[in-house]
């Protein structure tokens, strides 16, 4: 069956709209969590938007304009709203560098996406040396080249320092996970994704693994079975949101740019060609599945503290954590600029 093609961007609304709610009767059903946000929100975003806006290669003054709406800092200290003080700022600078990458990466092929998200990951371990200097070379020289002509390399570079004086070993065991993600970003499974249980797979390697990666950083937890259900159940609902809110900018971005990387692959679209119903059709329904793993979320939690041999205290902030990060989710990508179309 071929993909129902969504009216023109437009046309589009966020699935909480006035436009949406005057066209059929019909509200996101009510979450049973609340988010928090972290006490130090307004000090950590400006701290980590200065640190951007000196150091990102910026095309036009709009680019920064867009990038401070966004409101990266704000999102993580939604994730985490219980993250002790002094590893905040790092987390909010590691999520903040991996979504302007994304955004890179809309613009290449998948083995353009491939080789620069290598470079990445090597100048991560440490195997790429680069150059810190703040300012742009005028030089035509590649040898010359400094932090205006490689931004994210040396934001990288940076960040895993900071997290290794902080807890060496801690920061070490970040990487890989980090990576993981990195590669999902690239992966060619998602030029003809098939089936939405294969997408939400993937989707655990993409979005997923990018926000265990932080948990891994913020907090402890246990390797337990119980644990991973609610990691692998945490990961389906924070990707399904992502997809609702992000859709019309998925959309154009994949009318718009001519690239493998700006493919669309979406579980709204997934949905919308395997069940044969208009998006806003297939939103309402992920909308329900949204609430549902919220439910298992409760039920996991009760079956953990039930399991012999575990520290409640930990189990109870980390789930608890858990319960954040997808609330907290919900309320930036319903508010955010970033997957709403907003005039600069």
């Amino acid at each position: 069956m071929a993909l129902l093609a969504p009216s023109p961007f437009t046309d589009i609304s966020p699935p909480d709209s006035p436009k949406a709610r005057a066209a059929v009767l019909w509200k996101i059903p009510t979450s049973a969590w609340s988010p928090r946000c972290h006490p130090l929100v307004v000090s950590v975003t400006e701290e980590v938007n200065q640190y951007f806006l000196t150091r990102w290669n910026w095309p036009s003054e709009r680019s920064k304009k867009v990038f401070i709406a966004a409101d990266f800092s704000r999102v993580t200290c939604l994730y985490f709203p219980l993250s002790r003080n002094d590893r905040i700022v790092l987390a909010c600078k590691l999520l903040a560098v991996l979504f302007l990458v994304d955004d890179e990466l809309e613009e290449m092929s998948l083995e353009e996406g491939k080789a620069y998200n290598d470079s990445l990951i090597a100048t991560s371990k440490g195997e790429i040396p680069v150059d810190g200097k703040l300012q742009q070379s005028n030089s035509k020289d590649d040898s010359h080249a400094t932090l205006a002509s490689r931004p994210a390399q040396v934001i990288l570079q940076d960040i895993w320092q900071g997290m290794r004086e902080h807890d060496y070993e801690l920061a070490n065991s970040v990487l890989e996970p980090t990576f993981t993600f990195m590669r999902a970003q690239t992966d060619k499974e998602r030029l003809n994704m098939k089936g939405l249980g294969n997408y939400l797979k993937y989707r655990e390697r993409d979005v997923g693994k990018a926000y265990v990666i932080l948990c891994l950083y913020i907090s402890s937890a246990s390797e337990s079975a119980l644990v991973k259900q609610l990691e692998h159940n945490c990961s389906r609902q924070i990707s399904i949101v992502n997809d609702i809110y992000s859709y019309e900018k998925e959309y154009k971005a994949s009318l718009e740019m001519n690239t493998e990387g700006a493919v669309l692959c979406s579980a709204v679209s997934i949905f919308s060609e395997e069940a044969g119903m208009a998006i806003e059709a297939s939103k309402r329904v992920l909308w329900g599945m949204v609430r549902e793993w919220e439910m298992i979320h409760d039920s996991l939690v009760m079956e953990a503290l039930e399991t012999e041999n575990v520290d409640e205290t930990v189990l109870r902030n980390y789930v608890k954590g858990l319960e954040y990060q997808m609330s907290g989710n919900e309320l930036w990508s319903k508010t955010t600029p970033r997957y709403h179309k907003v005039d600069m």
